[in-house]
Formats: structure tokens, sequence, C-alpha cells
């Protein structure tokens, strides 16, 4: 065997977390010459299994301190009014940034109410929100027009009808390389009356199950706790079926709630403790002095948000007033750096 001569180099490892997925990036660099070697440079995916400060009650405690106390007392402190969906200025950026950060969620109001589907991509983007869910009803652009559907297969999908949502998050359906996290819903139209929403961060609801018991926590982890049927039609199978945990965590830390209330087409782990933290979460849901915010959209207002827990009313269209929300849905978490 011949042997070649290898110059030697002195070289280091750097690994750099994404923070819009779970990505793992392996960088090696040159010592002597203070570059990145261009055919050293890998991507590799990772799951992550909890967050570390969930994992060290210490870290824990202090993390749980510091959202309960940062977190809105009323739905009233993380609405902001904003110029409009194409002119965000830094401050109004900075202030819907700052709600996110409390509440993984904000309420924005546009002085400027005509708004397109391409002005809700273009806004989002400014919070690093880029790559949109091009599901089964979602228009070619990747953004949805929620109304009530006379035709087409959005007649089959209740969030195309004037019928009330239960609670969920969005995309509880998707498996997990197309994984939500991140939603933008404008009204365009508001209905007549009804069309209201419930909102909850999931880590409030995280809190309130580990208080409760800790063993919850470990029930939603597990890989089968919640899984979704098929879907099919006529023609065949659309989507297969799809099992996972109702909480996950990126490797940054950032926890992850797959859930949906629904009676039929769901299949839940069928063991005590699994039933007991459903029941948990469904009080802390039902509790009219809980942390759930309600909050009708008006045209030209949107909501922005890490995928939290929501539900509708049943709402009714007038004459002349159909209801419109434009929604987009994102594989990224809303960027506040």
């Amino acid at each position: 065997m011949q042997k070649k001569a290898v110059k030697q180099r002195n070289i280091f490892l750097r690994i750099r977390i994404s923070n819009s997925e779970d990505l793992a990036i392996l960088e090696i660099h040159d010592i002597r010459n203070s570059i990145l070697i261009p055919a050293g440079f890998i991507t590799v995916k990772i799951s992550g299994d909890k967050g570390g400060f969930l994992q060290d009650e210490t870290c824990y405690r202090e993390w749980r301190k510091k959202r309960l106390r940062s977190y809105p007392q009323n739905v009233e402190e993380i609405r902001v009014q904003v110029d409009s969906l194409l002119n965000v200025t830094a401050r109004q950026k900075a202030a819907l940034i700052t709600a996110c950060k409390r509440a993984n969620m904000a309420i924005y109001h546009c002085r400027n109410a005509a708004v397109d589907r391409a002005a809700v991509a273009t806004f989002a983007s400014g919070f690093g929100l880029t790559r949109l869910d091009h599901h089964l009803c979602a228009n070619a652009d990747g953004v949805s027009e929620l109304a009530v559907a006379s035709e087409g297969v959005r007649t089959t999908y209740v969030p195309y009808s004037s019928r009330s949502l239960s609670w969920h998050t969005d995309g509880y359906y998707n498996d997990k390389e197309r994984q939500i996290n991140a939603v933008i819903l404008h009204c365009a139209r508001s209905a007549a009356t009804g069309g209201e929403n419930a909102l909850l961060d999931p880590e409030l609801a995280y809190i309130h199950l580990r208080d409760e018991d800790p063993r919850f926590i470990t029930a939603f982890e597990h890989p089968e706790c919640m899984t979704i049927p098929a879907n099919r039609d006529a023609l065949g199978e659309i989507r297969a079926a799809v099992s996972g945990p109702v909480f996950s965590y990126a490797l940054s830390g950032e926890i992850h709630m797959r859930y949906s209330a629904r009676k039929r087409n769901i299949q839940w782990r069928d063991d005590a403790l699994t039933t007991a933290a459903r029941e948990c979460l469904t009080q802390l849901l039902e509790d009219p002095n809980g942390p759930v915010f309600h909050y009708r959209l008006k045209a030209g207002e949107g909501l922005i948000s890490n995928n939290i827990l929501h539900n509708r009313t049943e709402f009714n269209d007038g004459p002349g007033q159909q209801r419109l929300l434009y929604r987009a849905r994102f594989f990224d978490r809303i960027r506040t750096q």
C-alpha cells in the first residue's frame, strides 16, 4: 500500500445550534489561519429530548419564577399598534417581540387595514418566519384564507366553516419533520357575530401540569401519547397516521406543544396517567379564573404567536360581511434576538 504524506493542521471543532430548528452545525476551523475550512462544514439533524434547564430542578424553578412574574395579567398588555404590515417601525417591532417573549404571542392592530396575503408573508419575514407550511388547503403562496367554504376540498374541514373549533395547536397532525412552530392569523373581515378566540401560552400549560404532578409531563412526553389516524378520501390516503408526544423540546430549550381536544379521529395512549394529565389540562383551559385570554380579532388586527393553544367560537356572517382571516403557518419560531 502506498502511503501519502498528510499535511498536519491545527484545527478545532465548534458546534453551532440553529434557533429556528433542531440543527447542530459542525464547523471545522483552522487555528493557524483562523479560517473556516469549507470542506469541513456539515449539518446534522438532531432531536432534543428535553431542554437542559427543564431537567435541572433548580434551573427550572428559576425559569418558572421568571415566566410567571413576566406573564401578562390581561390581553391588553400584548396589544401593539403598527402603522401597516409593510411599514413596522423599530419601536413597534420591539414591542411585538417583547410581548412574544412574555406570552409567546402578540396581537397587532394596523392603522392601515388594507392587507393581502403577500403583506402577511412580508410581515412574517421580519420576524424570521420564512418557511411556510404548504398544506392541503393553503393557497399557492402558502397562506390560507379562512372563510366559510361552499365548494371544494375545504368544505370537509372545520376551520373553513362557521362552526366552533375546540382547543388545539396548529398542525397537530403533522409529523416531526413538518412541525409548526409559529402562526400568524390576520383578520381581513370579521363576522357579524361570534368568532372569538381563547388563547393560552403552552409554557403556562406546562408549568400548571408540572405543578400538579410532574408525572403528567412524563406522560405527555411519550412518543405515542397522541395519535391522529390517517386522513383518507375517496381516492385514497392523503396523510399517514401520525403519533407523537404532546410536549417536545428544541435543543435551544423551547417547549413545543402538540395538542387537540377533538373527540373524534384521535387516539390517546390508554393509561391512567395520560388520562389524568388530559383531565388536568382540560380543567385549566376551562377555568374562568385561569390564565386564558379571550379576544375577537377585528378587521386590520392579527395574532402572531409561537403556535399557542387556541380555540374559536361559532360565528355568523352577515349580509355582505363574510368573515375572512389569512393564516400562515411556519416551521420557524419567532426570532426574538
